[in-house]
């Protein structure tokens, strides 16, 4: 990286003693060493004066550094409404990944000598590195706005999450450099660290970390191909046996191998309602789902049944092989004579700003080395083996639409992915992905949402849709959906219904004033911004919490309706909400058949005991997994543990855990490939998959499988006891 692209109008942090609460700082003459502690060693607490006169060393325990990194009161020379950008500069000095944390604090925070516990940061902003890269990491200080939650990537970082509701900089008293707790001790270098008025100008060491298929260079493991012969060799061999399989498949009648399954996937020894679709039954108290044949059904379902998974490029340029940057210029220079931009958004989940250039797939060019023109067809066969070999009936989400038509599987579909209307949503917003709900354009954008299900309304292999997946609006604990409202300045259809709300309520505005200890001069004061308006009063606080209900009410009511008029034969399955952050998500849960959420705990029981204490409906978990090191990537995923046979292990523990549960109707694991060891578009490098790069299979993981899939039915019908190994779970690397 060069070092002598610091603005010349920033202001350097020092690196300080002072400020370290939890870990170990040492000075490192000249840059960082490449294994371990060097010679030479100066104690820290010399003032920062740039990558040129060395670095920190930071090493972590187990439960994580904590830095204080800005406090108002100790550095009172500095106003951060000065700058845009608080910039740092660290390498990591392990073989893995590490994920970092930004805390911003509205109120002073203990110091180390005061030993009293720190409270919970009013903003975290996570982010991942990869290992041995010296990277700047920029932080626009726009993020605090907290309206995007998964900001796009900058050069050289992986993914960044934001959690916490809106910090104004103005208010910020302490910001804190921490890392995530770790499985052992964990190590990073740290250089310059400054605030900035403008977008650092620097750039990546150039070092290849991917090799021609796709696997991480830096490290070898067991299952690692040697080259493309060995490649080739293995795929051809997965499409024989896939083949064979085909003729077994006649012959028997099912895909599946075993023998109380039908083509569905669905359990013969338990019989319900045929009617030709799924559809819900309850039976002593447990729920199901019966296949269109009438038989007993759980859902073990695959997320992200696609070839491959694609590099974003454009981040990690210098870490790829010399044809996939030329290719890239080449592409960008043309989009760029043809006048075309970058159009990226502040949102790397954005739907729109994505050229396919910046994407390279290494799974469907190493399937192309092997099969040439006809590769998509061979993937297919070899998939489709795959799926039901390993006993899963269902096709997840994100999965690609050829595919679903060729498996002639059961599958469910994420409807605001097929719908080229995307979720119902309005120009303005109320907070991220939140729409104006009480705004007629809501209802139209619901009408033309509901007509991307018309293809699949005859379908009896679709078992059902899901709304949507994760709202960004509901990943804020304690979240008042009526509170961002009044702080947004924007005149919103739903600020005017508020307003109405309040009129009808109080009468005059004194008894308002009174009520939430305001001197607002009349109802239309309420068309001002207010910030953090429920910490005013109680009534304030229900008052907008009441309202908020409502709004998150009419956000599932208006399109689930236009569903139900598009379909009435398939399952409306719900949100899959990330976690329940706070009791108003299960507003409109009328309208769903199946309540969803994705969980990463070690069982989803305490999910699921949840909603189902709070709604008595069915559930189902969108998402799950599991990931290790011991295979060719640097982070775990959500949950991690430490190895592939404690992966398959953990497997069998999460589902038939969870079927021990009578509303449990099963869970759809994430997802079919491990993501790009350089990460996925959003910068996502999860050991996570079914299958590597190479499509080989992770064996122990699927012999798990196998087995778990084999039994669940007889589990969930209080047959057969559950697995009860506990898997040996880590702290993961995740961000």
């Amino acid at each position: 990286m060069k070092r002598e692209r610091r603005p010349a109008d920033c202001h350097v942090l020092a690196w300080e003693p002072s400020g370290l609460y939890r870990g170990k700082m040492e000075w490192q003459e000249g840059s960082a060493p490449e294994g371990g502690p060097a010679e030479g060693r100066t104690p820290a607490g010399r003032p920062a004066a740039g990558l040129s006169d060395g670095c920190v060393l930071f090493t972590c325990p187990q439960e994580g550094l904590d830095y204080l990194l800005y406090a108002a009161d100790r550095d009172g020379d500095v106003c951060l409404s000065d700058y845009s950008w608080l910039c740092l500069e660290p390498e990591v000095l392990e073989e893995h990944s590490m994920c970092f944390q930004l805390s911003f604090y509205e109120s002073r925070q203990e110091r180390p000598e005061e030993k009293r516990p720190a409270r919970e940061a009013d903003m975290r902003i996570i982010f991942g590195l990869l290992p041995g890269i010296r990277t700047m990491v920029p932080f626009d200080f726009r993020i605090l706005d907290s309206q995007v939650i998964f900001p796009e990537r900058t050069p050289g970082r992986l993914k960044m999450s934001i959690f916490g509701k809106p910090v104004r900089l103005s208010d910020v008293k302490e910001i804190r450099l921490q890392t995530a707790p770790g499985f052992e001790t964990f190590r990073f270098a740290a250089g310059a660290c400054f605030l900035s008025k403008e977008f650092p100008d620097y750039e990546l060491p150039k070092k290849r970390l991917i090799d021609d298929l796709g696997q991480w260079t830096q490290k070898e493991w067991k299952g690692k191909v040697k080259d493309r012969q060995e490649c080739t060799r293995l795929l051809q061999e997965l499409l024989s046996r896939a083949e064979e399989a085909e003729e077994e498949e006649r012959r028997r009648g099912s895909a599946f191998a075993f023998p109380d399954w039908d083509a569905y996937g669905g359990w013969t020894k338990k019989k319900f309602r045929k009617t030709g679709w799924f559809h819900v039954e309850r039976e002593n108290g447990r729920y199901w789902l019966a296949d269109p044949e009438g038989n007993a059904f759980l859902s073990t379902g695959l997320d992200c049944i696609n070839p491959g998974e694609g590099t974003r490029l454009s981040p990690v340029l210098p870490f790829v092989g010399e044809k996939e940057r030329e290719d890239y210029r080449k592409a960008l220079a043309a989009d760029e004579s043809a006048g075309a931009g970058n159009g990226q958004s502040r949102n790397s989940h954005g739907r729109g700003g994505r050229r396919a250039y910046d994407f390279h797939n290494y799974g469907v060019e190493n399937l192309k080395a092997a099969f040439g023109e006809n590769w998509k067809e061979c993937w297919m066969k070899i998939i489709r083996y795959d799926l039901c070999s390993w006993g899963i009936n269902t096709i997840g989400n994100w999965s690609d639409r050829e595919f679903i038509r060729f498996a002639r599987l059961p599958y469910v579909i994420p409807l605001d992915s097929f719908s080229e209307e995307g979720f119902p949503h309005t120009e303005t917003a109320i907070f991220r992905d939140f729409p104006d709900v009480f705004a007629p354009e809501y209802g139209e954008s619901a009408k033309r949402y509901a007509e991307g299900l018309a293809p699949f309304a005859s379908d009896p292999l679709l078992i059902g849709y899901f709304m949507r997946n994760e709202p960004e609006w509901a990943f804020v604990y304690g979240l008042n959906i009526a509170e961002e409202m009044l702080a947004n300045p924007a005149q919103t259809a739903c600020r005017r219904v508020f307003e109405e709300r309040m009129r009808e309520k109080y009468g005059r505005i004194d008894r308002l004033n009174e009520a939430w200890h305001t001197s607002i001069a009349g109802f239309e004061g309420l068309r001002q911004p207010i910030y953090k308006a429920a910490s005013l009063s109680g009534a304030a606080e229900a008052d907008l919490k009441a309202f908020s209900e409502e709004m998150i009410t009419r956000y599932v009511e208006i399109p689930a309706k236009a569903l139900r008029l598009a379909d009435a034969n398939h399952m409306n399955l719900g949100m899959r909400y990330a976690y329940l952050t706070d009791r108003s998500l299960l507003c409109g849960s009328q309208y769903f058949d199946v309540f969803s959420i994705n969980s990463y705990q070690i069982t989803p029981l305490e999910p699921i005991t949840k909603a189902a204490d709070w709604l008595d409906k069915p559930v189902m978990v969108g998402e799950f997994h599991q990931g290790a090191l011991d295979a060719g990537l640097t982070a775990h995923g959500i949950r991690g543990v430490t190895s592939q046979k404690e992966r398959g292990c953990a497997y069998r523990y999460y589902l038939e855990q969870g079927l021990t549960h009578p509303h449990f109707l099963g869970a759809h694991y994430f997802q079919l490939n491990d993501q790009s060891c350089l990460g996925r578009f959003d910068g996502e490098n999860y050991q996570i998959g079914l299958i590597d790069v190479c499509m080989r299979e992770y064996q122990e993981m699927a012999d798990a499988m196998r087995a778990c899939h084999a039994d669940m039915y007889r589990v969930a019908a209080g047959e057969k006891a559950a697995w009860d190994t506990v898997p040996e779970d880590i702290e993961p690397i995740h961000y």
